[in-house]
């Protein structure tokens, strides 16, 4: 791992690589004078050559970002192929910065990144000299990087762009989608006032050629009747002029509220866990020597489990949800209130590959729903209309197999959901109608995730930190942003970059251990 952090830098590498051959030439068996000058000499200007690139400086930079991207912990000799995929991108993001690019090129950087080294990414990019190009999805992410917006058109490819963060960009669209509103009105208002010219027109010729035989008053009908034909072609080429306005599209919307019956809204227990220990083999992931963990989730509760990777946010999840493999050690107990329906939602909701064959109503109706037009007016409500029930489950995007996964929950009754890391994978479209279908949802629900912007808009009411196998209660999503910044280790270099982007109250949960 070492050899390809300092890889990063050809040049510098191949300087210390001399450098340490030369000091251990040093400390060799004293050679002949004449040889161990010849040494001294080469050694010396190795130091220099090795100075003049930067060489001390650029090693504490590496280890300030190994240990600002979680790395720091690592053996520096462990090869590359032994790690995770998580530590392997980390890794080439390492790489990435230090060699020192004019322009940083970024795409989904926040992957794999628990919030210690996400926050530290965030002031490096911030403070970087250089300019960035950042394509993520991570709102928060591009709201503290980033002073510009390039939108891309998924229909004309075309960019557009707008100044500012992707707050000031959501706001700009706000307005934007409000003029066209209001244009979009004064349209209407218009072809309306148009129709009723023409129609009073053809009435009053209408009129004056039924109610009398004299010339001129059929004459004078006659040419009322040609202004409306007149009036009924400037109309015609009104609405096929370019700059007609069309009517701002409606996002579809995901409903939850009214899709979900026996939803918890009351104070009843909706799961209690007591002394809760998982191991696998001589990892303890959940609980330590002092005890195993105690929590107790209640209707109306929205909690975040928030954490560093591998802390075990998923294994709790899955213990909740009674889910855990075989190959799991457990101590304690488990137990889901009367009348409670666990929904789980796992990391990788792709689905079962051996179903990927399958189209979305066949999988849907063998899992939940047996008559086909109730699952299809279900699936609609998920935005799987018409032909699109039809598709195969490995053509749906990302998206549209977190959605699948979350119908299928919200079908099967569930009435507690337990949601391990939901955004993960989506586009920003997909991740407002999901969020926005969450926080309307009226039942209790438990989120795992790193994704501060989608907990801020689905309402968590309580926020718990699991870390080293202890779970506890912080008082905000502030709060635990200012222990994981207060963690987060290393420093940011420069400053001044430019950036762009493609777009105690009864209601807290009781946590103890």
């Amino acid at each position: 791992m070492d050899e390809a952090l300092r890889g990063a830098n050809p040049e510098l590498a191949a300087a210390r690589a001399d450098l340490d051959a030369l000091t251990a030439a040093l400390a060799a068996p004293d050679p002949a004078p004449e040889a161990r000058e010849k040494v001294f000499a080469a050694y010396a200007a190795a130091v220099e050559r090795f100075e003049a690139l930067g060489g001390y400086e650029v090693e504490g930079r590496a280890e300030a970002i190994a240990d600002g991207l979680g790395l720091g912990a690592l053996d520096g000799g462990r090869t590359v192929a032994s790690l995770s995929g998580g530590q392997k991108t980390r890794l080439a993001l390492a790489r990435l910065l230090l060699s020192e690019p004019t322009i940083l090129l970024l795409d989904e950087p926040t992957n794999y990144l628990d919030l210690p080294a996400l926050l530290w990414l965030e002031r490096f990019v911030a403070e970087s000299p250089h300019g960035a190009i950042v394509v993520s999805h991570d709102r928060r992410f591009l709201d503290r990087t980033t002073d510009a917006i390039l939108e891309l058109d998924a229909e004309t490819h075309g960019l557009t762009a707008y100044a500012g963060n992707y707050s000031a960009y959501v706001e700009t669209k706000r307005r934007e989608r409000e003029k066209q509103e209001a244009r979009y009105q004064d349209q209407a208002e218009r072809i309306a006032a148009f129709e009723r010219q023409i129609a009073a027109l053809k009435n009053k010729a209408l009129h004056t050629e039924q109610s009398t035989i004299h010339f001129h008053y059929r004459k004078v009908a006659k040419g009322v009747a040609q202004k409306a034909k007149a009036q009924e072609r400037r109309l015609e080429r009104y609405l096929a002029a370019e700059e007609r306005v069309e009517r701002p599209e409606d996002a579809k919307r995901l409903y939850l509220r009214d899709l979900t019956e026996g939803a918890l809204t009351d104070r009843r227990l909706a799961v209690v866990a007591r002394g809760l220990r998982v191991a696998y083999g001589p990892a303890t992931v959940l609980g330590d020597g002092r005890g195993g963990i105690d929590l107790q989730v209640h209707g109306g509760d929205r909690l975040a489990i928030v954490g560093p990777n591998g802390g075990g946010k998923s294994t709790l999840l899955r213990a909740l949800a009674r889910q855990l493999p075989p190959a799991a050690t457990t101590g304690g107990e488990v137990s889901p209130g009367d009348g409670v329906r666990v929904g789980y939602l796992p990391q990788e909701h792709g689905g079962d590959p051996a179903a990927g064959a399958r189209t979305v109503l066949d999988l849907f109706r063998a899992e939940v729903v047996g008559y086909e037009d109730e699952a299809r007016a279900f699936l609609d409500k998920f935005l799987f209309s018409g032909d699109e029930v039809y598709r195969r489950v490995d053509e749906l995007s990302y998206g549209e197999r977190a959605k699948l996964a979350l119908a299928t929950l919200v079908a099967s009754g569930a009435n507690l959901l337990l949601l391990d890391e939901p955004t993960s994978h989506l586009d920003v479209a997909a991740l407002e109608r999901i969020e926005a279908a969450l926080a309307e949802y009226p039942g209790p629900l438990v989120v795992a995730s790193h994704d501060r912007y989608f907990l801020g808009a689905i309402g968590v009411t309580g926020v718990l930190l699991l870390d080293g196998g202890r779970l506890r209660a912080l008082d905000s999503l502030e709060a635990y942003e200012a222990e994981a910044l207060a963690g987060a280790r290393g420093g940011a270099r420069g400053a001044g970059a430019k950036r762009h982007t493609r777009s105690g109250t009864d209601d807290r949960p009781e946590v103890a251990g």
